[in-house]
């Protein structure tokens, strides 16, 4: 059974994974420039990405400053505390139940102001292999991705960001990575198979309430835009 190590770090509240490799010391030689990294970033100056080499192993490692600064966002926020370590927390759960279909996290570092992290650095595993949104035609894809999306929610668990870009082929088959299911976990879901559906024509073995609440809005959404002469997303 993995266990996460809890530890005050220089005003950070940090957790990690039990193994061998001082993650809070490698985040500090990566600041210091002893520990170069490939810039994989978008260009978000309240967010960074890189992937680092570590004891011959290569992983990810994040800078998270962005905060959404809407009163809805916030209040969020401070009701459920600070994603990432719950991400940790609940993905050790999964994995001690046999989840093997994402990528996985090894430490996470939070700055903490009030119940809001303000700055957080992540340290996760870089998957190897060939990113969907490098092949040109992903359709016989489509039962695998599929299939991976309802087993990250069988074990508590949601993309809340379905596109090419976060799946990845391996050796072991398909991966989804970067999990991003801030707020309610039963939206987080229904986004999920809207996404599937709306993108890759990914029909849901269910559709409940939420998943039609959620399709009601959005076409609400559209067609309000629409008649405002808006541009709209569906």
């Amino acid at each position: 059974m993995q266990k996460i190590i809890k530890k005050q770090k220089d005003g950070f509240i940090t957790f990690q994974k039990e193994g061998e490799i001082d993650f809070w010391q490698v985040v500090n030689d990566y600041i210091d420039g002893k520990i170069a990294g490939k810039n994989l970033s978008s260009g978000n100056i309240d967010r960074s990405v890189a992937r680092i080499q570590v004891n011959g192993q290569n992983f990810i490692i994040k800078c998270e400053k962005e905060r959404d600064k809407r009163f809805e966002k916030r209040l969020m926020r401070i009701i459920s505390g600070p994603f990432y370590s719950r991400l940790l927390k609940r993905l050790v759960t999964a994995q001690n139940k046999g989840c093997t279909v994402t990528n996985d996290i090894y430490f996470v570092a939070e700055k903490m102001v009030g119940r809001e992290s303000v700055e957080t650095w992540i340290i996760a595993e870089y998957v190897e292999g060939t990113v969907l949104s490098e092949i040109d035609d992903i359709k016989p894809y489509y039962t695998e991705m599929k299939t991976i999306i309802n087993q990250l929610h069988r074990y508590g668990l949601s993309s809340n960001d379905i596109h090419a870009g976060n799946f990845v082929i391996t050796n072991e088959g398909l991966k989804v990575i970067d999990l991003s299911d801030y707020g309610n976990f039963a939206i987080c879901k229904a986004n999920d198979l809207i996404a599937l559906q709306r993108f890759y024509n990914i029909e849901p073995n269910s559709k409940n309430f939420v998943y039609r609440f959620i399709r009601f809005r959005d076409n609400f959404r559209h067609w309000s835009r629409k008649v405002r002469g808006k541009k709209t997303r569906l």
